[in-house]
């Protein structure tokens, strides 16, 4: 036998030494010369070696785990010790010993997961899906439907043996199934994150209730359309669901509940110079805070939902709105287009987390108009009533004076946005 640098000898080295031996070699074969066929044939055998590895690693984790080599190694535990070792994720560590915990006991899922018959993933939910079944039902019924939903990842896949463990446990347990499902609609969550670009990530997770409907909804939109001589639709499935989602929101926008008095919109500032695409001039912005050309705001104009204001040179709103006492939807849409967003140095909440917010207030004679209104997030209308800060309007601009114990020369401050509107080519 082989034997590692430290000369101990034992078949699980000999066993790692020839699988590195191996791999080492499928790397350097000449992959092009095989036949088509014998080809799809190594793939799948290379899956279910994957499988039979990904086994391994839950059986060697877990030994690692009870023999204490974390300790050993003077690491804090196993997950932080892989982690810092082999940039292992803890959470992946951690999914590995429950795995392990969990198919104790169940003797036909080890046996169909070690030798690569099921995925890791299968064999997790065959494990979840018995743990799921009433105490009621008998050792060998259990084993039964072991052996039905093994045979059913193997056969079928991992969704597969969801959608059968759920219509066993509702024949045994309705009401068990039902609490399960009210507990995924608790889970229900939706992630935005708008990037520095102005672009915006999504990622979250949906009951399967909800997801059929969004699977539904955006499915209609997001089949592919061909054009009208023929030519075929070359968008791929994430792109047609990613126009699809845009569709949806527009079609939305229409009954949706209003903010601030209005109805969801994107408004779009632009100065005349830009829009007739004069050379040197400032780019359209959004109401998110992100810039887009001159050509995109001709083209969104096209669309009735967006809402196009037209600025001086200045960037002052024109013939939007007049004032009155309750800010009205006009006169808080051109304080939008204006202010983008918390007007305070460094803030970066959007229009629709913000107050309207009368510079000189109402009960001191200020008129609710433009030119005496600012968006401010909560938080910052709070600290101006509170905190001894003031603010004003200089040059069409919301400025803040910050109080003499925080700045002794009270000089306003400008937020950025407003700073790069001045600069010239």
């Amino acid at each position: 036998m082989s034997a590692t640098t430290t000369g101990f000898d034992h078949p699980a080295i000999d066993a790692i030494t020839a699988v590195e031996t191996g791999l080492t070699a499928l790397a350097d074969a000449p992959l092009w010369s095989l036949p088509t066929a014998e080809l799809a044939a190594i793939v799948v055998r290379t899956e279910r070696l994957a499988r039979r590895l990904d086994a391994a690693l839950v059986t060697l984790t877990n030994q690692a785990d009870v023999m204490g080599v974390a300790e050993h190694q003077g690491a804090t535990s196993l997950p932080a010790w892989l982690r810092a070792v082999t940039d292992v994720p803890i959470t992946e560590t951690k999914s590995r010993l429950r795995l392990h915990q969990a198919l104790s006991g169940r003797t036909a899922t080890a046996a169909a997961f070690d030798a690569g018959n099921i995925s890791r993933a299968g064999a997790a939910a065959v494990c979840e899906s018995l743990s799921a079944l009433p105490a009621a039902v008998s050792v060998e019924l259990t084993s039964e439907i072991e052996r039905l939903l093994v045979e059913t990842a193997a056969g079928e896949g991992t969704r597969a043996v969801v959608g059968r463990a759920n219509e066993i446990i509702h024949r045994f347990a309705p009401d068990q199934l039902e609490a399960t499902e009210e507990a995924l609609r608790e889970t229900n969550a939706l992630v935005l994150g708008q990037r520095h670009d102005g672009t915006l990530s999504i990622r979250g997770r949906f009951d399967p209730e909800a997801a059929a409907l969004a699977l539904s909804v955006l499915g209609a939109h997001a089949t592919p359309a061909p054009a009208t001589d023929g030519t075929p639709d070359f968008r791929d499935a994430p792109t047609r669901y990613a126009d699809a989602f845009v569709r949806v929101l527009q079609l939305a926008s229409t009954a949706s509940p209003t903010t601030n008095g209005q109805v969801p919109h994107i408004s779009v500032a632009v100065s005349l110079d830009s829009l007739s695409a004069v050379p040197g001039t400032p780019p359209g912005r959004l109401d998110t805070g992100a810039t887009i050309s001159a050509a995109a705001v001709r083209r969104l104009a096209c669309d009735a939902q967006i809402i196009p204001v037209v600025l001086g040179t200045t960037s002052e709103p024109l013939d939007i709105g007049r004032a009155s006492r309750t800010w009205p939807v006009a006169i808080r849409r051109a304080i939008e287009v204006r202010d983008h967003g918390c007007t305070m140095p460094g803030c970066d909440r959007p229009s629709a987390w913000c107050d309207t917010h009368h510079l000189i207030h109402w009960v001191d004679g200020g008129p609710t108009s433009v030119a005496n209104g600012t968006l401010l997030c909560r938080r910052h209308h709070t600290l101006l009533h509170h905190r001894g800060w003031t603010a004003t309007m200089i040059d069409n601009q919301p400025h803040y004076i910050p109080p003499r114990w925080l700045d002794h020369t009270q000089t306003p401050r400008l937020h950025s946005r407003f700073k790069t509107r001045i600069l010239q080519p």
